[in-house]
C-alpha cells in the first residue's frame, strides 16, 4: 500500500504542474541526487486540482475503512495545506496589490519540509 500512494503521489505532482499559479513565492529546493534525499514537492506541484486529488484519497481512506495499520496520509494533508498556502498568498496580492510577506515566510518555511513520503 506505501508503493501505491508513494506512486499515487508522485502522479499527482506531474499532474499538477498543469494548472500553475502566476509566480513562485520560494527559491526551489534542492532536487533529489542520492537514494536517501528527500524529494521536495516543487511550489508549482501545489495545484487546486492535485488538492482536490488529495482530498479524493483522503476521504476514500476515511469512507472505505481502514485496513491495518498501512496508511499514509502526510502526502494527501501536505498537498492540501500547500495549495492553501499559495491560493491564500495568491488572494492577499490581488486584494491589496501586496504580498503578505509573514504568511510567504510561513510558506517557504512549510516547503522546507514538504516532500514525499514513501
Amino acid at each position: 500500500m506505501k508503493s501505491l500512494v508513494a506512486c499515487c503521489c508522485l502522479a499527482m505532482l506531474v499532474l499538477g504542474h498543469t494548472i500553475a499559479f502566476a509566480k513562485d513565492y520560494c527559491q526551489p529546493m534542492p532536487k533529489a541526487k542520492n537514494e536517501g534525499d528527500p524529494w521536495y514537492i516543487s511550489e508549482s506541484a501545489f495545484t487546486r486540482k492535485a488538492a482536490n486529488e488529495a482530498l479524493k484519497e483522503l476521504s476514500h481512506q476515511v469512507n472505505t475503512g481502514v485496513k491495518g495499520r498501512d496508511f499514509l496520509i502526510d502526502n494527501e494533508l501536505i498537498m492540501v495545506k500547500g495549495y492553501l498556502y499559495r491560493a491564500y498568498l495568491e488572494e492577499h496580492e490581488k486584494a491589496f496589490g501586496k504580498e503578505d510577506t509573514e504568511l510567504r515566510e510561513e510558506f517557504c518555511k512549510f516547503l522546507n519540509k514538504a516532500y514525499v513520503s514513501h
